[in-house]
Parts: C-alpha cells; sequence; structure tokens
C-alpha cells in the first residue's frame, strides 16, 4: 500500500524529531565533572542506610507478630484453668451458709479476683486476634438505631437505668460490621459507667456522608497530657482507680481497633471534672 503523508502531517513529525534531538542535545552538554566519585559514594550510603532500615522495620514487625503470638498463647493456656477454678470457686461460694462471715468475705473477694483475672486474659486474647484479623471485617449497612438498643440491653437493670440515647434521626444507616460495632460499643458504654455514677448519655448525628456516635460520661474526665496514650493497650490514667473499678486498661484499645477496621475513627473529648466524649465516625449509608 502507498502511504501518502499530508503537509500538516510532515511539519508536526519534523516539530517533534527536532524537539527530540534539542533535549539531547541539551544533556549533552552536561559536564561530566558534576557526576564525583563522592556522590557515588553519598548514593551508596543512602541506599544502604535505607535498606538497613527496612531492614530494622521488618525486624520490628516480627517482633511485634511474635509478641501477639506469645500474649495469646498465654492467656488461651491460662483461661481455660482459671475457668474452671471460677466455676469451683461460685459452687463453693452458694454453699457457703456453713462459713463465717470473715470466710464468706474472703471467699467472694478470691472468687471477685479470679472473675477479673479471666475478663483480662479474654481481653488480652481478643486483642491480640483482632491485630491479626485487622483488615477481615465484613462491612454491610448497619442501622445503628436497632443496634444501640440491643447494646443496652446486654447490661444490667441498674445500669440500663443510668444510660439515655438522644436523637434527631429515626434510622441512621452505616458501613460497618454489626458484631464488631456492638463490641466497640459495649467497651465505651462499660468505660463510662464504670468512671462515672451519674447519666451515661449515647447521642447519634448523620451528615451528607458520615454518621457519628457519641458516647458521652460525666466522671472524672481525663488530663490532656494522658489523652494522647489512653487508647494503648494496658494504659491507665489512674492505676489504683482502675484497680477498684475492674478496669484493665484494654478495653478502650479493643473498641479502637474494633472501630478502625471498619474504616471508621474513634477519639475522646475530655476535660477534668466534667467528664468525656468518645466518638466514632463511621461513613453513613443513604437510608
Amino acid at each position: 500500500m502507498r502511504l501518502v503523508w499530508h503537509l500538516s502531517e510532515f511539519v508536526l513529525v519534523s516539530i517533534a524529531v527536532m524537539g527530540v534531538l534539542a533535549i539531547i542535545k541539551q544533556f549533552s552538554y552536561i559536564p561530566i565533572r558534576r557526576f564525583k566519585l563522592r556522590d557515588i559514594r553519598n548514593h551508596r550510603k543512602w541506599r544502604l542506610s535505607i535498606t538497613s532500615m527496612e531492614n530494622q522495620m521488618i525486624s520490628l514487625s516480627d517482633i511485634q507478630a511474635q509478641q501477639r503470638q506469645l500474649i495469646s498463647n498465654f492467656s488461651h493456656e491460662l483461661r481455660t484453668p482459671l475457668t474452671i477454678s471460677y466455676g469451683y470457686m461460685q459452687s463453693i461460694v452458694r454453699r457457703s451458709h456453713n462459713l463465717t462471715d470473715m470466710q464468706k468475705n474472703a471467699l467472694e473477694m478470691a472468687t471477685s479476683e479470679m472473675k477479673r483475672t479471666i475478663d483480662l486474659l479474654q481481653k488480652s486474647l481478643d486483642l491480640a486476634r483482632l491485630d491479626q484479623e485487622y483488615i477481615s471485617s465484613l462491612l454491610g449497612s448497619v442501622t445503628i438505631n436497632t443496634l444501640i438498643l440491643e447494646v443496652i440491653a446486654t447490661f444490667k437493670k441498674e445500669d440500663q437505668k443510668r444510660i439515655v440515647v438522644e436523637t434527631k434521626e429515626l434510622n441512621i444507616t452505616v458501613l460497618a460490621d454489626a458484631e464488631r460495632l456492638k463490641k466497640a460499643l459495649i467497651q465505651l458504654i462499660d468505660n463510662a459507667i464504670k468512671y462515672s455514677d451519674r447519666i451515661v448519655t449515647i447521642s447519634l448525628e448523620k451528615t451528607h456522608s458520615n454518621a457519628y456516635i457519641y458516647v458521652c460520661d460525666q466522671g472524672c474526665g481525663i488530663p490532656v497530657q494522658d489523652q494522647p496514650h489512653i487508647f494503648n493497650p494496658f494504659y491507665r490514667v489512674d492505676p489504683s482507680r482502675s484497680r477498684a473499678t475492674g478496669g484493665s486498661g484494654l478495653g478502650l484499645a479493643i473498641a479502637k481497633v474494633l472501630v478502625e477496621g471498619m474504616e471508621g475513627n474513634l477519639n475522646i473529648q475530655s476535660q477534668v471534672g466534667l467528664g468525656s466524649i468518645f466518638k466514632i465516625k463511621l461513613k453513613a449509608v443513604a437510608s
């Protein structure tokens, strides 16, 4: 087939070729002296530094994985015998009518401490598993108005009376994993009940693209310097108070991992003497 070029096409190709030649010519005038041996050595140093940092990050990741596995194994091995022992202790408490008051108190205290230890082990196990399954949440449409009521129903009757729900929207639907969202809310509400003897308010809001769940307490509040660390595992603002209330220092860490695993966000606003507000942000779904 015979190829016929129009004048305009020829001109365009000529301009392109000239442009390429001009670029080649420009680079050909770069003095060779610019590329000194020192530059090559510096380049090698940078590459070695980057490689070293990458190796350190891999090593740190491996150590963290080993730590999580150790905690998981340790918690699992201890939980089973402790749970069996706790069952026997409960049985003895129920048949303690022949014991003195001092003996009953000692037995009840031992049973309570055993229950607290089992809860701590279970939360440690949950956190280790959540770290390993961080991305595996199955997200779907969840109506949080209904879910909140289901969560409140899991608490004791006397605690339920202290929980108030406020919302202007009848049906707020979010992208979430229903079971994980329930667990996160249970941790936050349980934390609010433990550290406040007043009303706990749960507020729901919705914007065009996001939905918000606020868990508000009227407790002692959290100092500003402690707030950046409040979601760290085992972190306690006041260890003595946490022990008195049965706090393990894991509930908030678990809640944060659960929420972030649903592509959400959990943060805190708090003022000493006034209380704390924990805010969950999730993607809203058109209802």
